[in-house]
């Protein structure tokens, strides 16, 4: 029987949000996928990818429909089979979600996201801690955080983050999504291939040369005399090889579009210059390299292809890129799971 409980997610601050326990949906997931048009590959035993596939069925129900578009880890399990197949090493563990919305349906979406739990079920359980509120007032709207029930374990309940954007992906790059936000539904409820990869591929942080052997194999290349680049973990590694492998590089339907990374890349030095080092970085890691002969060989192929993509491209840099980071400095702190307490 659904009961009604008070989660102690702040004890100093007493701050409190109420729930629905035992966590459930009101439609089944797995015919949600099916309607939704997802392959059966798609793992819904894991709790994060089944929320998305739960919430992207509600947005679709709605009239008008609710737009957004899925990234990061959660978008790669809705769209790489190789991304769920624990046998291959191309899977990881998912603590959050992040979506991309459009600046002018922000407020709507987040009344949909309060009430989405009416029509999908307390699974579907969002809500804003007074840190999210504050953080959230200094964005402008622009970015969004979240937090969600994941799951319920005695007399906790593990929390993740929801991490929403709105119109572009800003992080160490920035670029234009509204396009891919806008036909998400009718392409799987996430960003395009292309702009997965450059989401992906986009990370850049500088770091005392002294620590570089600590972190070997994201090694991009020195900067200044003290310090190096690193380009992205090994989550993001995975998450880049299982992408490539799943998708062709072309231009028809859920494939990675050479145009239209082309497009982006092209405008954009410090992003290109990024995107670069990284694709080098993937192409020479441990993760590829440890893989069995079949797919090793696949993405090999798909990873020179980029790169002589990338290498055949010749943006304009910018004076005041000279000498200084070529990249937007950004907080790197992962999300993590937090527990709270039934009250």
């Amino acid at each position: 029987m659904e009961r009604r409980v008070d989660l102690v997610i702040d004890p100093l601050r007493r701050e409190t949000v109420t729930v629905s326990l035992p966590l459930g949906f009101r439609r089944s997931v797995e015919s949600t996928r099916e309607e939704l048009g997802l392959a059966p590959s798609v793992d819904l035993s894991d709790p994060i990818v089944a929320k998305a596939v739960a919430l992207a069925g509600v947005a679709r129900r709605r009239n008008p429909s609710v737009r957004f578009a899925v990234f990061g880890g959660t978008a790669h399990r809705l769209t790489c089979p190789v991304s769920n197949d624990p046998t291959l090493g191309l899977r990881h563990e998912l603590h959050d979600m992040d979506l991309a919305v459009l600046l002018k349906e922000v407020r709507d979406f987040q009344k949909f996201l309060l009430s989405a739990q009416d029509e999908g079920g307390s699974e579907l359980t969002f809500f804003e801690t007074s840190g999210d509120r504050i953080y959230n007032s200094l964005s402008g709207g622009q970015r969004l955080r979240w937090h969600m029930v994941v799951s319920e374990q005695d007399s906790e309940v593990v929390l993740g983050t929801l991490d929403i954007v709105a119109d572009a992906f800003q992080f160490c790059h920035r670029f234009d999504i509204r396009s891919d936000v806008e036909h998400a539904s009718a392409n799987g409820w996430t960003l395009s291939p292309a702009r997965l990869l450059l989401a992906k591929g986009q990370y850049i942080q500088r770091i005392p040369k002294e620590d570089s052997a600590l972190v070997a194999e994201r090694v991009l290349e020195p900067f200044g005399k003290r310090q190096v680049v690193i380009g992205p973990e090994a989550k993001d590694v995975r998450d880049i090889l299982a992408l490539v492998h799943d998708h062709a590089l072309g231009e028809g339907p859920g494939e990675i579009s050479a145009r239209g990374l082309s497009e982006v890349l092209s405008n954009d030095w410090g992003l290109w210059k990024t995107f670069g080092l990284n694709l080098e970085m993937i192409a020479r890691s441990s993760i590829l390299r440890h893989l069995p002969p079949g797919p090793r060989e696949q993405i090999s192929g798909q990873i020179r292809t980029l790169r002589e993509l990338v290498g055949a491209l010749t943006p304009k840099r910018r004076l005041a890129l000279f000498g200084g980071p070529w990249w937007q400095e950004v907080d790197t702190t992962p999300s993590v799971d937090m527990t709270a307490t039934v009250r």
